[in-house]
């Protein structure tokens, strides 16, 4: 076990597993042992059990790990928003198009449905196209969540991760459990709350597997 404040490997007499807890040497850390437990090496993951949606590529320098966010949401996001967005935005918008009027006060009204438009349009996108993709090397990596090359990178330094778990999540999509997977470190990059559970626990242990071998 390491300790989850500096990274510390955490000597056995150090580890009280009747009491729950355990205590860093180094940096004097108390810490709980189940809160932690999933930081233990997981000697028996193998990345070619893959679970359909998901992809492992390693190279000399690179390891991608990816996951796709598709989901049967698709079939009802997709409707739904045609009829949505079509029917509110055609109906404020259209009109003033059509009788060549503007009005400042239903322009200003249609804003909200604007943005809700452009929310659920790019969860509709992300249920059909959408994937998470984690790019690692020795110094650390890089988490994408995306459609093809549109979408948001976030970066990290290995130096600056002390663990990865599941978490709460920021956003919660529709179909999903509000669960994400969290790096936690001198910054939380959350990231996967999107994914189906099978394809989220398998970039949980496939990163971690990258991320103990960097240690």
């Amino acid at each position: 076990m390491k300790c989850p404040k500096c990274n510390s490997e955490i000597q056995t007499e150090n580890i009280n597993i009747q009491a729950d807890i355990a205590q860093c040497n180094k940096c004097k850390n108390i810490f709980k042992i189940s809160e932690n437990i999933e930081d233990v090496i997981d000697d028996n993951f193998i990345v070619n059990n893959k679970p359909n949606g998901t992809w492992y590529k390693s190279d000399f320098n690179k390891t991608i790990i990816g996951a796709s966010t598709r989901s049967p949401i698709a079939f009802f996001l997709v409707p739904f928003m045609l009829v949505w967005s079509g029917g509110s935005l055609g109906g404020i918008y259209g009109s003033q198009i059509t009788n060549g009027e503007f009005n400042l006060l239903l322009t200003l009204a249609g804003i909200p449905f604007i943005i809700g438009s452009i929310f659920f349009w790019s969860l509709a996108l992300m249920a059909i196209w959408g994937k998470v993709e984690v790019s690692l090397d020795n110094k650390g990596g890089k988490v994408f969540t995306g459609i093809s090359t549109i979408g948001i990178t976030k970066h990290f330094l290995w130096s600056d991760v002390s663990s990865i778990k599941e978490g709460q999540a920021n956003l919660r999509y529709p179909g999903g459990k509000g669960v994400s997977l969290v790096l936690e470190g001198a910054k939380r990059i959350s990231f996967g709350s999107s994914l189906k559970e099978e394809r989220r626990y398998y970039l949980l242990r496939a990163v971690k597997s990258v991320m103990n071998k960097n240690r």
